[in-house]
């Protein structure tokens, strides 16, 4: 539980089994997916929807942002990496990140993170916190064309064990985030 709403996460499984478990409305929002592995991320995190909100049913805007009907939450936010899919619901406007531990943010970490955010920590995960971070609150203003370095600043970080605290700016609003490192190898970061 976070206030205001509900964050979690399950494994992505099997093709075959998801399908097994679907509805009908999940398997009509797969049907124009070639992919097999984008049919097995939406139908994750649509079937981790249906145990956190079974009444809910989710539309899609033009962007194809989801958005829930029937629900207590008015927002929600989805991520996904390759074995994993996270959902967060709330009563705000939220974001949700969920990315691999050990994936490798070396080469790109430039484009997205400032000297000053590099600095805040030593941790060898910093550079995928932040990246997290910055995808969490790109998902929640639900703006196009954010650049991640000049729009969205990480400005402080408070760890505390596998958990840390974040404050971050993004377009003139200070948001705090959570980060946990999830037993697993994930690292799950969202809004507050």
């Amino acid at each position: 539980m976070v206030p205001g709403g509900i964050v979690a996460v399950a494994p992505i499984g099997e093709l075959s089994q998801l399908e097994g478990a679907a509805s009908a409305e999940d398997l009509r929002s797969v049907e124009g997916f070639g992919s097999a592995s984008r049919r097995c991320e939406r139908l994750a995190w649509r079937a981790l929807l249906r145990d956190m909100e079974p009444e809910s049913s989710v539309e899609y805007l033009a962007s194809g942002k989801p958005v829930l009907k029937n629900s207590q939450y008015k927002h929600i936010s989805v991520s996904h990496c390759s074995d994993m899919v996270a959902v967060m619901l709330s009563n705000e406007p939220c974001g949700v990140d969920v990315e691999r531990a050990e994936r490798c943010f070396e080469r790109v970490h430039m484009r997205y993170m400032s000297e000053a955010e590099a600095a805040l920590s030593d941790s060898k995960y910093w550079q995928g916190v932040v990246w997290c971070a910055k995808e969490a609150l790109y998902k929640m203003a639900g703006r196009e064309g954010v650049d991640f370095k000049r729009d969205i600043s990480v400005k402080s970080v408070q760890p505390a064990g596998s958990s840390w605290h974040l404050v971050a700016e993004a377009f003139s609003l200070q948001v705090e985030l959570q980060c946990e490192h999830l037993e697993d190898g994930h690292i799950l970061v969202f809004t507050l």
